[in-house]
């Protein structure tokens, strides 16, 4: 097996794992939806439910896309290639140990899950980083996604911390901690990933010109403030000076993330391949998703605390919209792009359409990829109005909305192998 082959099938192994997780996430979400009745903070189901999508379907598919989007890029090569076997399966054991110990409340699990959890992706993050060592001009690009894996380090750390804490019993002011570990992974890591890899990505796939350089380098800066401002925070723990940096740090994290989206939509605009495909909905929709997260972000900010947790439903709406409202959307939409790319290599003979007449006509795959997309927005509006107001009967609506196009996509993606 060549290398190329090898990172094809790499990323190819990890997207169809993550597909597998996407509607496990959406069953849980369904046979657990009383688990929402409950306060968030320390709801070891919902923690449980939550990294069921963080680490099972959106890292994993990070991980998978990552071997082959990042020297496409950035024009580098994967430091240890041959990492992928070990990392791969020590990352799908310990996180089946680390959500299983969490939903049933076992804390020997908790703690062992989130070690081998850590290992295993330290050992990817570095080999990550030590590629990034081969690139030969920095730009935008290189350093988000620089600052992206950095970010992922102190994420993990912070992640191992809580993980530990259940079993030992060393946990202090976990509140904050928790607070931390979800900025850092979701904002540093992925937010941030997300915008240095599209500065790349979105030009080469519709043939527009980047926004100029200024607005790149302003955003860049606001976010990264913001982000470690937030961290310093930590430090004055219970104090005025506590509240006035983090309140800063996010507002600052906010006002990036919604400059960003400014910039998205002006280059999209400009596109020279005007036509819509149904990754551009799925990225519309992703970012019209983020504004709607960071605008209710923002809003936790003045509303007092003690009013936010007498209607804790805001925090479930507000991770809802985040993760998979945005997140997953973006993902959902980039897999669209990226799978039948990786399948039309490993298997060159092969049109890209013609990979989907085994199950479908291409007029039936463009309708039916379509039906998917307009189950998971009418799922993903309905998931954050009832999550807003926990009405456990639309929660379930919604999640069984979800559950079915996650399978329908599962099958219309895994059918343009055959």
């Amino acid at each position: 097996m060549n290398a190329t082959d090898s990172s094809i099938n790499i990323a190819l192994r990890h997207i169809k794992t993550a597909l597998i997780f996407l509607p496990i996430f959406f069953f849980v979400m369904l046979f657990d939806a009383n688990s929402f009745s409950v306060y968030f903070f320390m709801n070891t189901k919902i923690i449980s439910l939550t990294h069921i999508f963080t680490l099972g379907f959106l890292m994993m598919v990070i991980m998978g896309a990552s071997y082959m989007l990042l020297p496409v890029a950035l024009g580098i090569k994967i430091a240890y290639e041959k990492l992928f076997f070990p990392v791969y399966y020590s990352y799908v054991i310990s996180f089946l140990l680390f959500v299983i110990g969490m939903h049933y409340f076992i804390p020997v699990l908790i703690a062992l899950g989130g070690l081998f959890l850590f290992i295993s992706l330290l050992v990817y993050n570095i080999n990550i980083i030590v590629s990034l060592k081969k690139i030969k001009k920095w730009d935008y690009s290189a350093l988000g996604i620089a600052f992206a894996y950095f970010y992922l380090f102190i994420g993990l750390s912070i992640g191992l911390y809580l993980a530990l804490s259940f079993y030992f019993n060393i946990g202090f002011n976990l509140f904050d901690i928790l607070k931390d570990h979800i900025y850092v992974m979701f904002a540093g890591f992925v937010v941030m990933l997300f915008i240095a890899i599209s500065y790349r990505l979105l030009p080469m796939f519709y043939m527009t010109k980047t926004p100029a350089n200024y607005f790149w380098k302003t955003d860049l800066i606001i976010i990264n403030s913001g982000i470690i401002i937030i961290l310093i925070s930590s430090f004055f723990t219970g104090g005025a000076g506590y509240i006035y940096l983090n309140g800063i740090g996010e507002v600052l994290l906010g006002l990036g993330i919604l400059l960003y989206c400014f910039i998205f939509l002006n280059l999209m605009l400009k596109r020279l391949k005007k036509k819509l495909d149904i990754t551009t909905f799925y990225l519309y929709s992703g970012i019209i998703f983020l504004v709607l997260a960071t605008v209710i972000g923002l809003s936790l900010i003045i509303i007092p605390e003690g009013v936010v947790n007498l209607h804790y439903g805001i925090y479930y709406s507000f991770g809802f919209t985040a993760l998979f409202c945005f997140a997953g959307m973006i993902i959902i939409g980039f897999l669209h792009k990226i799978f039948p790319f990786l399948i039309s290599l490993r298997a060159f003979e092969k049109a890209k359409k013609g990979a989907y007449n085994k199950l479908f006509s291409n007029m039936k795959t463009k309708y039916f990829e379509y039906l998917i997309f307009g189950l998971f927005l009418i799922g993903g509006f309905l998931g954050i109005f009832s999550l807003f107001l926990i009405y456990i009967i639309l929660i379930k609506v919604a999640a069984i909305i979800l559950l079915i196009s996650s399978m329908m996509l599962l099958i219309h993606i895994f059918s343009m192998e055959f």
